[in-house]
């Protein structure tokens, strides 16, 4: 059957002489993989569309129960250009179509995500400064779309509040099992994965709060806040994914942190 849906380009390779495979994720069907054929070609009529990032619209002749369907049309929405204008956007939105493509499964819809990634990459794209903290607002909220939110205000053991806390205080050990800190009257059984900085658990509480990606990039971290909030964000993900590893996104995250 063919179909019309709005799409997000996760990743574009080339094969064979003229043509792409590309992996998009789309608004009705989820994680697709389609071939562009003859879109290496200088006469494609594809253009810049099919590059990794953009925000498309794609007509695909979907084949039931194939792995491969055939892209026939795709225009662009928009494409975020501004992402590779510095490495924070570039490091920022390559995390978060990377991520989106590790935790998919093919044609698993959620437009809940979908509207997620667009939003996002939106707010790095438009972002002047910081952002790198509009990943860790997506990481937060990859995690309740999949269904295990994080719980950054209450002991994650006996149920305490864990409220605001004065800098240089240590307040709570990272109880990645459960999702979420221990107390301060339970974090000597070290039963979490890592120690989180009362600075470092105010931030993630705050990401925790935020309406969307834009309002966090007016947040200034050091380097060691960007690292203990980047390693609690990610360590939780893993904790509840099977097979979430180093992402190759990382390599260029490590040279700016």
């Amino acid at each position: 059957m063919i179909v019309k849906t709005e799409a997000i380009v996760l990743r574009s390779r080339k094969f064979r002489e003229t043509s792409k495979i590309l992996t998009l994720y789309t608004r009705e069907y989820g994680k697709l993989s389609v071939i562009a054929k003859g879109a290496r070609d200088r006469r494609a009529k594809f253009g810049s569309a099919l590059d990794s990032m953009n925000y498309v619209v794609a007509i695909i002749y979907k084949k039931e129960n194939r792995d491969l369907h055939l892209l026939t049309q795709c225009d662009s929405i928009k494409s975020f250009n501004k992402l590779s204008e510095d490495m924070d956007r570039m490091a920022a939105a390559l995390s978060i179509i990377e991520l989106v493509e590790v935790v998919t499964r093919a044609e698993d819809e959620s437009k809940a995500l979908f509207n997620m990634v667009v939003q996002t990459l939106e707010a790095v794209n438009t972002a002047t400064t910081n952002a790198m903290n509009v990943l860790y607002f997506f990481e937060m909220r990859l995690s309740e779309i999949l269904g295990f939110r994080p719980n950054f205000h209450q002991c994650s053991r006996c149920g305490a509040s864990i409220g605001q806390v004065s800098d240089g205080t240590k307040e709570g050990e990272l109880h990645l099992s459960s999702g979420g800190v221990l107390c301060g009257k339970c974090s000597h059984e070290r039963i979490g994965h890592g120690i989180i900085s009362a600075a470092g658990l105010r931030i993630l509480q705050e990401i925790q709060k935020v309406p969307h990606g834009e309002a966090v990039t007016s947040m200034t971290l050091s380097s060691q806040l960007r690292d203990e909030v980047h390693t609690a964000l990610r360590r939780h993900l893993q904790t509840h994914i099977g097979g979430l590893h180093r992402l190759k996104a990382d390599a260029v995250f490590s040279a700016i942190m």
